[in-house]
């Protein structure tokens, strides 16, 4: 019946989205990069993921409470889920962490667009613990196949660039390192 699918369809839509977020969740992250990375490999074509972590977070959390933690969460993924292409996977890759799936994007259109969406979650202001709260992100990026070849290794790469993002000063964004002797198999 009408009925029956309406009710598979919500089910199936509740098994793939975070709910806080209403991006697309982990598990379905897992699905789709595969998905993402052979059709690149086939098409010959770059695929960035971009890693991204509000700036202390816990601090944030300690300070102003879950809920003004939540509302920051939401707001970033509401800004992700907007500025995200039609193919795009806007994806909660847990806590405070984002990953982004980018098919056939360039790294210098990547950084482009992680630096509009860095500065765009500065200007966000949320209301907690009875003060306006505002927060940064740190972006990490990295491009198939230049920083890896596989979903592990893409995943690593923009972690590492995530990482030295934070150890760079917070509120930036870093592209890996190139992996030398890389190209599409």
């Amino acid at each position: 019946t009408t009925q029956q699918r309406k009710a598979k369809e919500v089910l199936r839509e509740h098994s793939i989205r975070d709910p806080l977020t209403n991006l697309f969740n982990r598990q379905f992250l897992d699905e789709s990069l595969e998905r993402e990375l052979a059709r690149a490999r086939r098409d010959g074509v770059p695929l960035a993921v971009l890693m991204v972590d509000i700036d202390r977070f816990k601090q944030l959390n300690d300070r102003y409470g879950h809920q003004a933690g939540d509302e920051v969460i939401r707001r970033l993924g509401n800004l992700l889920r907007t500025g995200a292409r039609g193919g795009d996977l806007p994806c909660r890759y847990g806590g405070e962490e984002f990953l982004l799936v980018l098919p056939n994007m360039t790294g210098e259109t990547a950084f482009e667009r992680a630096e509009q969406w860095r500065q765009a979650f500065a200007l966000e202001r949320v209301q907690g613990g009875g003060r306006v709260v505002q927060a940064t992100v740190s972006i990490g990026i990295a491009v198939f196949p230049w920083h890896g070849d596989r979903r592990e290794s893409l995943i690593r790469a923009a972690d590492d660039a995530l990482y030295a993002a934070k150890r760079g000063g917070r509120n930036r964004v870093v592209v890996a390192k190139t992996t030398a002797n890389l190209g599409l198999r």
